[in-house]
């Protein structure tokens, strides 16, 4: 009796010690993979709306890609969360002869992912022939020549404010160590606060702290991006725990997380400014007239305060975001005036003649196209272009809104079968004003031909003189308000929504970075 007593006894404690080691694997499963389990989990999951389709130099790194290229990968020049230029993998810089040759004196003892040291060498394999950047955006660059160890020269043909292009994260610094033996691309090497440790494609990114990191070491032991295409559902998936943050907050959202308990709304003014982009090279808008026209009716306070909820800030055609280099503060912009609106159209001669609120001009009514995109702008895209085209009836314009693809808009600009398209961005990726190269005549984007602007824009961009820089972007920001190639229509704002475990965030102003330094979780 005492014999099967006893056996009983260890059979149960053998069972339990078996359950409490079940337990204690589920416990640690958790921590390592749910957003919302497991006490003080170093795990950081983001909800982000596309995936990371390449990680090399030679394509440029689109979308949310960014966001996760910036712990990953760095830049010469870095921005801080005020848009400030300040020391990268460079700690400083110079230009011996206004602009044609910049020096880098790159950081020591930085190395890669792969334990390689940060060098010379490795900035010219980053900015060679091959890479994106040499090909779209840095032509003037003739040669990039390492003089020693951690000195890098930069030639150009003409004078360029170099530095500045060198803060985007769609062209930094990468090491050789991201191709095999016969150059083909193998996996991200970089020198971030985090590595790349595996991807499922369209569906998460999984990067691990970088131990070896030279600037201050992320608290995060790994970050998860999840690949959540949808606004909406990105949006839930903070609610129910099951991501920690969410970025590019849809504003109609925004107010009512703003007064959920323990999510916490992030807003700041970004460099990005939504415009409608004119076709200049073909009727009605090949008439200045016809372009202020539309400026004087579009009313971008409504589309502030009654489409995107006060989110932003309304431009009335100011070409530069406030936060932007030289975006000059005493502009004189435009107020919604339907009468001069109606006057100007009239005096380009087009007029309503048979009372159907149709204006005309030889017979011909005054229809025209507006063209939004269906990629991650259409959310916010879609209403406001309704607004635009209920007011431009208003005036006597007929506007058909047109839904498409990038393909389908790029095949449309190619042969100008088009009116207006609503866009967001380009070339404002930090403080430098690159955007206004978008109306130069030799511009992929271009539809407008003044050569009054190309002098002043080329001229501007080879100006290293601060002074006489902001002088020139003053006069070109005077320039697009009066001649109106494009109307911008909205500041926006970039928010961001983190859940009641995220701790020490700070938003940048600078969209494609992802602050995630000094960020911990305190989970309940």
């Amino acid at each position: 009796m005492n014999r099967n007593f006893k056996f009983i006894l260890v059979i149960c404690m053998l069972f339990a010690v078996i359950g409490a080691s079940a337990c204690i694997g589920e416990e640690k499963d958790g921590t390592a993979k749910g957003a919302g389990s497991g006490e003080n989990s170093p795990e950081l999951v983001v909800g982000i709306g596309t995936d990371v389709n390449n990680w090399y130099l030679d394509m440029f790194a689109a979308g949310d890609a960014r966001f996760v290229w910036s712990q990953v990968y760095e830049t010469l020049v870095r921005l801080d969360s005020d848009l400030n230029v300040i020391p990268g993998l460079a700690e400083s810089w110079e230009t011996p002869d206004d602009g044609k040759t910049w020096i880098f004196h790159l950081r020591e003892n930085v190395t890669f992912h792969d334990g390689t040291p940060f060098d010379a060498d490795s900035v010219v394999f980053s900015y060679s022939n091959q890479s994106y950047v040499r090909q779209a955006v840095l032509k003037p660059v003739q040669s990039v020549e390492a003089l020693d160890t951690h000195t890098v020269k930069f030639v150009l043909k003409k004078p360029m404010p170099l530095p500045f292009y060198l803060t985007h994260i769609a062209w930094p610094v990468m090491g050789p160590g991201c191709l095999d033996a016969e150059g083909n691309f193998i996996k991200p090497v970089g020198t971030g606060p985090f590595k790349f440790e595996t991807q499922a494609k369209d569906q998460e990114i999984v990067l691990t702290r970088n131990e070896a990191y030279w600037g201050e070491k992320p608290l995060l032991d790994e970050v998860t991006f999840k690949v959540i295409p949808e606004a909406t559902t990105r949006v839930i998936a903070l609610e129910t725990g099951e991501v920690d943050m969410v970025i590019k907050v849809p504003e109609y959202d925004v107010k009512r997380l703003e007064a959920e308990e323990g999510i916490q709304v992030h807003r700041k003014l970004t460099t990005f400014t939504d415009f409608l982009q004119f076709n200049c090279d073909k009727s009605p808008f090949n008439d200045t007239r016809v372009r202020q026209s539309v400026a004087y009716a579009v009313d971008t306070e409504t589309l502030v305060n009654e489409v995107l909820e006060g989110i932003g800030e309304p431009a009335g055609g100011r070409p530069y975001s406030p936060v932007m280099m030289y975006s000059d503060p005493d502009l004189k912009t435009y107020t919604q005036d339907i009468d001069k609106a109606r006057a100007l159209l009239e005096e380009a001669g087009w007029k309503d003649s048979n009372g159907d609120g149709i204006a005309e001009k030889d017979g011909k009514p005054l229809h025209v196209s507006l063209i939004v995109s269906k990629g991650v702008w259409a959310a916010r895209h879609n209403p406001m272009a309704q607004v635009v085209q209920g007011t431009l009836r208003e005036v006597g314009m007929d506007v058909d809104i047109q839904v498409l693809d990038e393909g389908a808009i790029s095949k449309l600009e190619s042969t100008g079968d088009f009116g207006m398209i609503l866009r967001s961005g380009y070339f404002v990726w930090g403080p430098y004003p690159k955007h206004f190269f978008v109306h130069r005549s030799g511009s992929p984007y271009s539809h407008y031909h003044n050569e009054t602007y190309d002098q002043l824009v080329d001229t501007a961009d080879m100006t290293i003189d601060t002074q006489k820089q902001e002088e020139i972007y003053h006069s070109l920001q005077a320039f697009v308000i009066e001649e109106v190639p494009a109307f911008y229509l909205v500041h926006e704002e970039k928010v961001v929504a983190t859940g009641p475990s995220v701790k020490g965030y700070t938003i940048s102003s600078e969209d494609p970075w992802l602050n995630l330094s000094g960020v911990y979780l305190e989970r309940k």
